[in-house]
């Protein structure tokens, strides 16, 4: 799960998890959910999205099997650079084939 820092991406994971999304710190970081949803075992890692951490996003690329892109619509003046950091982030070629949810 990625996206710019201060996107909602540990609110959407905390939300996905079935708890409320209250109080939610900044991401210093990653932080590792594992999930059951039915027979399926899931893990989602909530990267940090602030300018200086987003080069590691790079290193779950190979392990992952999609991606989760976060992006608060509510921030008009970030919208550029959350366009510029997708499609980075989609012209990665281990992200090639695999689904993504915006």
């Amino acid at each position: 799960m990625v996206g710019l820092d201060n996107a909602g991406k540990t609110a959407t994971a905390k939300g996905i998890q079935g708890e409320h999304p209250e109080d939610v710190a900044p991401t210093v970081g990653f932080s590792k959910i594992d999930l059951r949803q039915g027979k399926f075992e899931v893990t989602i890692f909530d990267l940090g999205g602030g300018k200086r951490i987003r080069g590691i996003w790079k290193n779950y690329y190979a392990e992952s099997y999609g991606v989760i892109f976060v992006v608060d619509s509510s921030d008009e003046e970030r919208m550029e650079e959350t366009k510029e950091t997708m499609s980075e982030v989609l012209r990665h070629p281990r992200i090639s084939g695999k689904p993504i949810l915006v």
